[in-house]
């Protein structure tokens, strides 16, 4: 143990000393050339990789370039070195430029590995060089893990009441030495193990094994049937979801709601996705009243825990100044603020990088590894922008899920990549979307991050095979709590830690001990074995039940944590009885019983039953198909219906079977069949009857004969006796034996005769009956004892009835049955003259024996029929018996009359007469004079509004005949009642004047109504063009009318006068309309207007909707002129003038504008809207209307030109394109002023230009002869130096001394500070003006510096060239 303190104790020291070795480099340098380091010493670990930059100081007078070298002999092959750049040219003298260096390490590297390199920098043209080294270091890691030797891995099988020896690999994962603690359900207690270590107390391996007995924390059972698991999980009571397919496909959020309920009560989970939606577009909904990413956010029926927020899956990873990775940060901290005032916190859903990269990206996201760590950055990202100090948001780190899978294969020897391991099938067939072992995986991500609470300790009941469902809730657990201490979760804020390390307590009866708990000097990555035993209690129920095995690094202060699952397996077994064996089981009936089963195994079970029928008159249905959560020890009663064939008898019985199929969650059980008999019971079932349906017929002293039957439907042969006894007065005997033998389905007969005395009327009754069994049943029969019938008919005393025409008159006729018999009697008259009808109060009478009854005969007798004497016959009729009564009709004269009309009211109008016609007809029976008069309301008098004449006054008809009368009504005064006046017609008889007849009817004004049909010919038309068409007038008022025919707001020369009755209609009247000349462009309208003559006040207008078409002068559709007659600026500026349009036709329109012209191409051109910073050549106008553009050219050429411009339009009236064209706007180009042929001096020298360039040529060879000798010189000089700094560099990296190199200072080298008017040519060779911030081009084949006018402000502009470095 103390070699083991003592290594702590030097990787301690030499984590100290790598902190304080030199932040620079040791270095051999020649004073011409500096180097220096960002980073002299790296430290790594396995795996990473660090940039280092050097920086090159030029300390020398001219410039240079170098060649760059490294020596890597110093190194172990662990390391890789990489420099960016071979080489770097052209650096100024006392500048400086820098080259970046590529420090990566292996996997699997160790402390040991730790080494120097060193970096050569020489001069290319000499033999100038300077050295420099870098120290790296492997940073000491530590860190364990436990994976399982045994067949099936972390999930074992075992029966109740067995132990068992399972096999565990513990490996150091670190690249150091370590001793390993092992636990079950508990971290190692690694102070303690210190503790033991300082205090020399030791500790051996079996001192730890009471750790892992029953007192130990507890394990997890996966099923929550009968262990430990914590029944206080927190759930969040609403979760919402906003996302896109990667939600959708497979449900993730249904998936997530299970897991909460398979292990609490939650209330809902509700996603609202589609497909390919980003954050922007999920802000867009949430922003949008009335949506319902908006309604669900804020239901109030919902108070959302958290509201999980998943992006499209390439924009988390993109670069920062990428727009769609910025609308989707902008579009997130709006959400954030959104479900913050709802009261609730954010969790971003992390997703995953696709299998193989993504083949649209393929520099940023060509693997999976690249893609997730984008999305890893750039979700990270997401999360700061969001998170505030007042607001916590979360991170679910499914894409980890995935990445931490993706290392397992990879780390298994497997090619994550391809079919065949967890990791690819992760993912559908599309290498993006997840398959179901993805969505559950993030499902199970969710719910660690949410709860803090395991996934391996869910029962869901999705499906997955349970070895993978296993696997991907490690998975899942390790990620969150393992993988991911860098990020908060929700459950780390609360006051009680999480439960992953809370204490627990192993089901009672369990015991999982390690056969050595400390596994001591494990070498670095390198694998040791232990065992784990395991006992299962006798009465452990079956289902899972998980444990979290622990192993601890004592070197690295950590632990790490894996699932071990014993899938505890049921013994099922059950017993059957049939205990309804007594039940009476009858052939042709159905029967419910039952079988009684027992449970004697040791698991809860959930039963399918089928039954069936093997032999016998049986068919059989059962009523209980199933029994679930049938627990170990209970009974259950398994109901089913038995239906015996009516064909069978007491001497069948039935085989019956009894099968079941069972499961126990994921456990299929098959119980032992059950094979029982039933016995078939005699079917006891007879009748009594006979075949009469109705009474028997029974004459007093005639004996009647007839049979009684007995139907026997039972199942055997069986003796009947029949049983009765005579009722006073009728007398019965039997013909026949008394006791018969029937078989079961036969009929038996007995012959039997009844009489009656004399005296005895009606119906009488004979009851028998037979008994079998205490069974009896009983028949009667019905015997009609027969009467004799007697009827006589009377009527008025002196047999007269006496009426006339026109009336009628009641008789009474009085019926009595003498006789012993009920009689049905009808009623008939005969003899009746025309014009007479009889109706009887009863034409039908049901008269009892020895009754009477009054029956009331009415005579009517018609206006027409004829007086005189008339015998008639009434007759009474029944089957038994028919009377006849003759009575005397005696008819007298009469007078009568009636008044009818087709119509009880008429129309008036103040135009013309109208007619109302009615009817006289004479009803009397003989010719007759009768008087018409009219009688009108005295409190609303017609005559005052209305003139009426009768055509006659009298009129004679004979009998039965008829005559029309007429009257003549016309309105004379307006104002009657709307609803009319009454008018009364009486007609009085001269024969007799109290006999009169009346009809009334009403006189009603008239209302005028109209209708108008236009009919246009041609509706569309240019201004001084006329449209035309038709016009007719219909009549809907209530009488005749005249009406007056015209135009308003248009005169189309309509003006007609016409009469028309009512409901027909006019002549088609022509019409046509002028338009205008000044119209404008559009729809506009005229009226029709009708005026009625009869009522003034009514007056029918109707509008007609025409089209004035676009039209324009000779002049153009628009007029476009320019402010300036010409322009003219420099070569290096520009010039600027308007642009008037002018709309020139008769409606509005819009547009655009453009340069025209063979030299365009020598200025850059800019419209614009006057007074406006908005590049725009758009325009829309009105009639008339003006609008006013600026027109800015700069030039593009460095010499003098001359040109000329034009505008073109396009224009759109009416849906209609147009084009029109300017006049010519020319352009001068001034270019610069030429040098002069020469050179003037001072004191009057000068020179032409021959003379100039041959003195000019003599100063260059001058020159260049003395920088030759110059540079000859100082390499003489540099050369001694040269070997003396290679050999001091030499021996410094040999003794790699510690001594840091003088440290050169750095030169600073400060950009040229602009003045207000100069500024530089971007990479596109533009510039921006200093003083209006404009982008303008410069003048071609401009090289700076340079100066020019800004055509925008006018001011002047310097360029001056790029500063280098």
């Amino acid at each position: 143990m103390a070699r083991n303190a003592n290594r702590a104790i030097f990787f301690v020291f030499l984590m100290v000393f790598a902190t304080i070795t030199p932040m620079v480099g040791s270095a051999s340098a020649h004073s011409a050339i500096v180097l220096t380091l960002d980073k002299p010493h790296v430290v790594l670990q396995g795996g990473n990789s660090e940039n280092i930059t050097l920086t090159i100081e030029n300390n020398g007078s001219s410039i240079e370039s170098y060649n760059i070298s490294l020596d890597l002999t110093g190194l172990s092959n662990v390391w890789n070195v990489t420099s960016v750049n071979q080489s770097i040219d052209g650096v100024l003298p006392t500048f400086d430029a820098d080259t970046t260096f590529i420090v990566r390490l292996d996997v699997g590297a160790e402390p040991s590995d730790s080494g120097l390199f060193v970096i050569n920098v020489s001069e290319q043209d000499s033999d100038i060089y300077s050295l420099i080294t870098t120290h790296v270091t492997v940073s000491p890691s530590y860190a364990s893990s436990i994976s399982f030797n045994s067949t099936n891995g972390p999930l074992q099988q075992m029966n109740a009441g067995t132990t068992a020896n399972f096999t565990i690999d513990v490996s150091n994962d670190g690249n150091a030495p370590d001793t390993i603690l092992l636990d079950v359900d508990a971290e190692p207690d690694l102070a303690a193990f210190w503790a033991n270590l300082n205090n020399n107390t030791g500790n051996n391996s079996n001192n730890n094994n009471s750790n892992n007995n029953s007192n130990n924390n507890s394990g997890g059972d996966l099923n929550n049937t009968s262990n430990n698991t914590s029944t206080n999980v927190t759930l969040p009571a609403n979760v919402l979801m906003y996302g896109n397919s990667y939600i959708y496909t497979h449900n993730v959020d249904s998936m997530l709601e299970q897991i909460f309920n398979s292990v609490g009560q939650h209330n809902s989970t509700i996603a609202n996705t589609g497909g390919g939606l980003k954050i922007p577009q999920h802000w867009s909904n949430i922003n949008t009243s009335g949506n319902t990413w908006n309604t669900s956010l804020r239901d109030s029926g919902h108070d959302w825990d958290y509201v999980v927020l998943q992006d499209q899956s390439q924009v988390p990873g993109f670069l920062r100044t990428n727009q769609e990775w910025i609308d989707s940060k902008d579009s997130a901290v709006l959400i954030a603020d959104a479900v913050d005032d709802e009261n609730s916190e954010v969790i971003l859903m992390m997703t995953w990088g696709r299998r193989s990269g993504d083949p649209s990206n393929p520099v940023r996201y060509s693997n999976f590894t690249n893609m997730q760590n984008e999305l890893v950055s750039g979700y990270t990202d997401f999360h700061d922008n969001m998170t505030n100090p007042s607001r916590d948001v979360w991170i679910a780190p499914v894409g980890l899920a995935f990445q931490n899978i993706y290392y397992s294969v990879l780390n298994s020897g497997s090619t994550p990549t391809l079919p065949g391991n967890t990791f690819y099938d992760l993912y559908t067939s599309d290498d993006s979307h997840p398959s179901i072992t993805g969505s559950y995986l993030a499902a199970c991500v969710l719910y660690a991050t949410i709860t803090g609470e395991s996934a391996t300790e869910v029962n869901d009941s999705i499906t997955i095979a349970a070895n993978i469902k296993l696997e991907l809730q490690q998975a899942a657990d390790d990620t969150v709590f393992n993988q991911t201490s860098n990020i908060d979760y929700p459950w780390e804020n609360g006051s009680e830690t999480t439960s992953m390390s809370q204490n627990r307590v192993v089901p009672p009866g369990w015991n999982l001990v390690f056969d050595d708990s400390q596994m001591s000097n494990v070498q670095a990555y390198s694998d040791v074995q232990t065992t784990l035993q395991v006992s299962v209690p006798s009465n452990a129920q079956p289902g899972y039940y998980g444990f979290n095995l622990f192993s601890a690094s004592t070197n690295g202060n950590n632990s790490n944590s894996y699932t071990f699952v014993v899938e505890v397996l049921p013994e099922n077994n059950l017993s059957f009885a049939f205990l309804d064996q007594d039940s009476d089981f009858i052939p042709g009936q159905s029967i419910t019983t039952s079988l009684q089963v027992t449970n004697t195994g040791n698991a809860e079970l959930d039963l399918n039953w089928n039954l069936t029928s093997l032999s016998g008159p049986c068919t059989v249905n059962l009523i209980d198909a199933s029994s679930t959560s049938f627990m170990p020890g209970d009974l259950t009663d398994i109901g089913f219906m038995i239906e015996v064939d009516s064909s069978a008898d007491k001497s069948h019985d039935c085989e019956l079977l009894l099968n079941g199929e069972g499961l126990h969650g994921d456990y299929a059980y098959d119980a032992e069949p059950f094979e029982f008999s039933i016995n078939v019971d005699e079917l006891i079932a007879f009748e009594l009857g006979h075949t009469y349906s109705q009474a028997l017929s029974l004459t007093p002293q005639t004996a009647e004969s007839y049979q009684l039957r007995l139907y026997n439907n039972g199942s055997e042969t069986v003796e009947f006796l029949l049983d009765f006894s005579s009722v006073p007065p009728l007398t019965t005997n039997l013909l026949s034996s008394t006791n018969i033998n029937v078989q079961s389905g036969q009929v038996g007969l007995w012959n039997l005769s009844t009489d009656i005395g004399q005296g005895y009327t009606g119906l009488i009754s004979q009851n028998f009956s037979v008994t079998y069994q205490n069974i009896t049943t009983f028949e009667m029969v019905v015997f009609d004892v027969q009467t004799v019938p007697g009827l006589t008919v009377s009527g008025p005393l002196d047999g007269r009835i006496t009426t006339k025409p026109g009336s009628s008159v009641d008789v009474n006729l009085d019926l009595s049955n003498s006789g012993t018999m009920d009689l049905n009697l009808s009623a008939s008259v005969s003899g009746l003259p025309t014009g007479a009808e009889v109706t009887f109060s009863a034409i039908e009478v049901d008269l009892a024996a020895g009754n009477t009854e009054t029956i009331t005969m009415t005579v009517s007798m018609t206006s027409t029929a004829q007086s005189g004497s008339y015998p008639i016959n009434i007759t009474y009729s029944a089957d038994q018996i028919t009377k006849s009564l003759t009575l005397e009709l005696q008819v007298a004269q009469s007078v009568g009359l009636t008044v009818n009309s087709i119509s009880n009211n008429i129309a008036a109008g103040p135009i013309s007469e109208v007619t109302y016609t009615f009817e006289v007809t004479n009803l009397g029976s003989a010719s007759d004079t009768f008087f018409v008069s009219l009688d009108f309301d005295d409190s609303n008098n017609a005559s005052t509004w209305f003139d009426t004449t009768l055509s006659t006054s009298s009129i004679n008809l004979d009998s039965s005949s008829t005559q029309a009368v007429t009257i003549q009504v016309r309105e004379r005064l307006a104002g009657a009642p709307a609803n009319g006046c009454d008018v009364d017609i009486v007609v009085t008889s001269s024969n007799d004047d109290t006999i009169s007849s009346s009809i009334s009817f009403k006189i009603i004004p008239i209302q005028a109504s109209a209708q108008l049909t236009i009919l246009a010919d041609d509706n569309s038309a240019l201004p001084g063009q006329s449209i035309s068409g038709d016009v007719v007038v219909t009549n809907t008022g209530t009488g005749e009318d005249q009406f007056l025919l015209t135009t308003i707001g248009q005169d189309c020369g309509l003006s007609e006068i016409f009469t028309l009755p009512a409901g027909s209609s006019s002549q088609a009247f022509e019409w046509s309309c002028l338009i205008e000349d000044t119209a404008t462009a559009g729809l506009s309208s005229f009226n029709f207007r009708v005026t009625s003559n009869a009522r003034s006040n009514y007056v029918l207008e109707q509008v007609e909707i025409f089209t004035v078409e676009p039209n324009w002068g000779g002049e153009g559709i628009i007029e476009i002129s320019f402010g300036e007659s010409m322009l003219s600026m420099a070569s290096s500026g520009g010039s600027s003038t308007t642009i008037t349009v002018k709309n020139l036709a008769n409606a509005p329109l819009s547009g655009s504008l453009f340069i025209l012209g063979s030299d365009e191409s020598l200025f850059d051109v800019t419209i614009r809207p006057m007074n406006s910073d908005t590049v725009s050549n758009e325009f829309s106008l009105a009639n008339g209307q003006t609008t006013v553009f600026e027109l800015l050219i700069n030039s593009r050429v460095t010499e003098s030109e001359s040109a000329t411009l034009r505008v073109s339009a396009s224009i759109l009236i009416d849906g209609v394109t147009y084009a029109e064209e300017s006049t010519d706007l020319p352009v001068k180009v001034d270019g610069p002023e030429l040098p002069p042929n020469g050179v003037k001096l001072p004191l009057g020298v000068e020179f032409d230009e021959q003379q100039t360039i041959s003195i000019m040529a003599g100063g260059w060879i001058f020159s260049l002869l003395l920088l030759l000798l110059m540079n000859t010189l100082r390499k003489r000089r540099k050369s001694v130096s040269i070997n003396a700094n290679v050999e001091d560099s030499l021996e410094d990296v040999s003794t790699e001394s510690s001594k840091p190199g003088k440290k050169t200072k750095e030169k600073e080298v400060q950009a040229r500070q602009l003045k207000s008017n100069e500024c530089r040519m971007t990479p596109d060779n533009k510039v921006n003006c200093p003083f209006c911030q404009a982008k303008l081009g410069v003048p071609r084949g401009s090289e700076p510096p340079f100066k020019f006018t800004c055509p925008q402000c006018d001011k002047k502009i310097r360029v001056v060239e790029n500063q280098k470095f």
